[in-house]
């Protein structure tokens, strides 16, 4: 009889290994909602729309196509690589010898190991050529009649940042338009380190200067890593992990880590994220969501004016009388999402966000907005009553701020931005 128990413990073990381990007071990533939680480093395949169901308006024809990528799931920064071999391996073995976890987290701790290499520095992974690939596939099939599956330079218009992450997505999202065999004719234009469009935050030093190395810019996020909300967190990692001089800096480490590994791999669980639950991981987004307000957002208006140059690109490809290429494809990153999003006046939320602002329900949130792989598109339609714009954030339509409905008058959307 006893036999006949032991196997069936095995049984159920292998078949819900995530049941047991969570009865067992182990963690249990799904139960905590780790991945809804990762700021910028969230993976597209929690916020992607899986119904890709062919997009049509009576009387209107799509006719042109304008969008801004970011790139897909990348490798961490050549600092944090060098932090990660070096800080996080000392503290994995203070965790093995006085860490509170059960021996399974513990397992996961012991067979940890920095893989990535330092010269692979945020270059794309093979989950972000996924996210790009299917990603294309999606958009495809929903304007089929817009986007066809034949190459051709006089239709297509695509270019990247100076970046291998960049270049790979481009490349991986191509692979989805016309398949792996079809790629080598697509054309690309030299990728430039200062893009106007695509990089336009770099040509402006008066942003540089009083926003992203502005000490004040950062104000709000010391304010909220000096409330309870943070310090709490802090200090219970601390007596989890046997830490007990654990700094700040490094929990950020120990939530970052967390986060590139998940998005790496969607089957493995990443030890680092064990330091979690559904409530402290909250706590660690919401300091990610005042930095990118402040820095990226709507923190300050020069932020998002600036994007103006890439707007402009956009009405002139967009118009229905322009000569470029029908669809245009630009590949970038979070600063140029993020940016543009605020500049259309998305996710603004009635109230500046704050670091009192914990806890409610805000718009501003990088892990649905600006996850590895997002996307802000327009298209163009012919309709019987003049031409129209539809706008789409992570492959759902959404209201531009001033128009009265999704689908908005060309001359309207264009009137909105006109300054």
């Amino acid at each position: 009889m006893q036999f006949f128990a032991w196997l069936l413990f095995f049984f159920l073990f292998y078949q819900f290994p995530d049941q047991i381990l969570s009865d067992s007071g182990c963690f249990d990533a799904q139960q905590e909602a780790i991945e809804h939680h990762l700021a910028t480093k969230t993976p597209y395949r929690v916020v992607a729309n899986k119904n890709d169901e062919k997009i049509e308006y009576f009387g209107c024809t799509p006719i042109r196509f304008w969008g801004i990528f970011r790139h897909g799931t990348r490798n961490p920064s050549k600092k944090q690589i060098h932090r990660m071999r070096t800080t996080l391996t000392e503290y994995r073995d203070v965790i093995l010898e006085k860490g509170d976890f059960c021996d399974a987290d513990k397992e996961r701790f012991r067979a940890w190991d920095v893989e990535v290499q330092a010269n692979e520095d945020k270059f794309l992974v093979p989950e972000g050529e996924l996210e790009l690939t299917e990603l294309a596939e999606r958009i495809q099939r929903r304007f089929p009649d817009l986007l066809f599956d034949q190459y051709d330079n006089q239709t297509y218009k695509f270019k990247y940042t100076a970046t291998q992450r960049a270049k790979k997505s481009a490349e991986s999202f191509a692979t989805g338009l016309f398949g792996r065999h079809n790629i080598r004719q697509v054309w690309y234009p030299p990728a430039e380190h200062k893009d106007p469009i695509l990089r336009f935050y770099k040509g402006c030093p008066r942003w540089k200067m009083e926003v992203d190395k502005n000490p004040d810019s950062m104000e709000q996020v010391r304010l909220f890593m000096a409330s309870s909300h943070f310090t709490d967190v802090l200090d219970g990692v601390r007596h989890r992990t046997g830490i007990m001089d654990l700094s700040s800096d490094d929990l950020h480490l120990m939530y970052t880590t967390c986060a590139f590994e998940t998005a790496w791999d969607r089957y493995q669980i990443s030890p680092w994220c064990s330091i979690f639950t559904r409530e402290s991981i909250k706590v660690m987004e919401f300091l990610e969501d005042l930095e990118y307000y402040w820095i990226d957002g709507f923190g300050y208006e020069l932020t998002y004016r600036q994007a103006c140059p890439a707007a402009r690109n956009m009405f002139e490809h967009l118009n229905p009388a322009s000569l470029h290429p029908n669809i245009t494809l630009y590949f970038t990153h979070s600063g140029t999402l993020l940016k543009y999003l605020a500049f259309l006046n998305l996710y603004r939320g009635q109230e500046p966000l704050v670091h009192t602002s914990f806890g409610t329900n805000h718009p501003w949130r990088p892990s649905l907005i600006d996850a590895f792989g997002s996307n802000i598109y327009f298209v163009t339609f012919s309709c019987s009553d003049g031409p129209k714009v539809l706008a789409m954030h992570q492959e759902r339509v959404v209201t531009i701020p001033g128009c009265p409905a999704a689908l908005c008058d060309f001359a309207e959307f264009q009137q909105i931005f006109q300054e």
